[in-house]
């Protein structure tokens, strides 16, 4: 195996102002907000590069594919797509892969659903020789690695428990010393960013004696379920004064459960992902906020990536990578429209 730094790189944010457009074009620089690797060598083949996602039913993961294609595009590599119905579709997603182990690409990229149901052809796809980068969510341990015989090339990522000390600690400021009641909508209890989300969560309110946690539910990343949940927990409950979500589909399905109650505007909301429909539901003064960080940079860095490895470069490539994220709210959002628009699907229809 090629070396690898063994430390976690965590990737700034470099200012830059974009228009609204189309996506990005072949050949054309995207936004350079996270160049973790620089000058990327000319492919010396034209290279098919796997890429099994969760799900293309939430724009999150729009927004990762469209970064591995115009990845693709620019560098002149082939790149094919495959995903399961939803998120929780586990063992479609492990046929999918199982599947792609016979069309002889060059690279897979993996986005498991769950740490353990791609493990199997996973290890199939390391002893067949085939490259793996482990991509978003869920990260296939060290342990299981090992156990597994599966060789990872890199983690590129996120850091999911930082998006939930982020929600935390804006509750605790907003709230200020009075503080208040907080209440947090998980995922997908297994995955990875459900796991770590939570335990930020957790750990972060240890700071803060003035918020008292009431309520963790899951509601498995999805908006119909986290609107049954979180109406549950506003009756239980009707003192929240903070309502944490671990993805914005849940938030949404929260907002929904409030505005049933009648209760919109009584608390503070916030979700994570940054999706269209959440932006325009800060514009519009019903979510609070959404920690948002590049997904369409994971995916595009993924490609550059996977290019590194298969020219014999592979010692540029970190074992973990994570891009920066950051709060957006009322505050800001119209700027983060301006910015980052082009790079969010279905986000220029905001400013129509």
């Amino acid at each position: 195996m090629l070396s690898k730094l063994t430390k976690t790189v965590s990737l700034m944010a470099v200012a830059a102002t974009f228009g609204i457009a189309a996506p990005v074009a072949a050949g054309e620089d995207r936004m350079a907000l996270y160049e973790p690797f620089g000058e990327i060598p000319v492919p010396s083949k034209e290279y098919r590069i796997g890429v099994i996602l969760k799900t293309f039913n939430n724009d999150y993961f729009i927004d990762l594919k469209n970064g591995f294609q115009d990845a693709a595009d620019k560098y002149g590599v082939k790149v094919e797509f495959f995903a399961a119905p939803g998120e929780t579709d586990l063992l479609i997603q492990k046929q999918l892969m199982e599947d792609m182990l016979v069309r002889q690409f060059d690279l897979i990229a993996v986005n498991p659903s769950s740490t353990s149901n791609l493990l199997e052809p996973a290890a199939r796809a390391t002893k067949m020789g085939i490259p793996l980068i482990n991509v978003n969510d869920a990260y296939i341990s060290k342990e299981d690695q090992e156990k597994h015989n599966i060789d990872i090339i890199s983690f590129i990522s996120t850091d999911w428990a930082e998006q939930m000390r982020h929600h935390v600690r804006y509750c605790a400021e907003k709230l200020g010393d009075e503080g208040g009641q907080i209440a947090h909508i998980m995922g997908f209890p297994g995955s990875t960013a459900a796991t770590q989300r939570l335990e930020g969560y957790e750990t972060e309110l240890a700071k803060f004696p003035q918020l008292e946690s009431v309520a963790v539910l899951p509601a498995d990343w999805d908006r119909k379920k986290a609107m049954d949940v979180a109406a549950d927990m506003i009756q239980a409950n009707p003192d929240i004064k903070c309502l944490s979500a671990s993805n914005d589909n849940m938030a949404l399905g929260a907002i929904q459960a409030l505005k049933n109650a009648g209760k919109l505007g009584d608390m503070i909301v916030m979700g994570c992902d940054g999706i269209p429909d959440a932006v325009a539901a800060i514009q519009n003064d019903e979510l609070t906020a959404s920690v948002a960080f590049m997904q369409y940079e994971n995916g595009y860095n993924t490609i550059e990536a996977a290019i590194l490895h298969l020219e014999g470069m592979g010692d540029k490539i970190p074992e973990t990578l994570f891009a920066n994220q950051e709060i957006w709210d009322k505050s800001n959002i119209d700027d983060k429209i301006a910015n980052y628009g082009r790079y969010y699907s279905g986000m220029a229809k905001l400013t129509n």
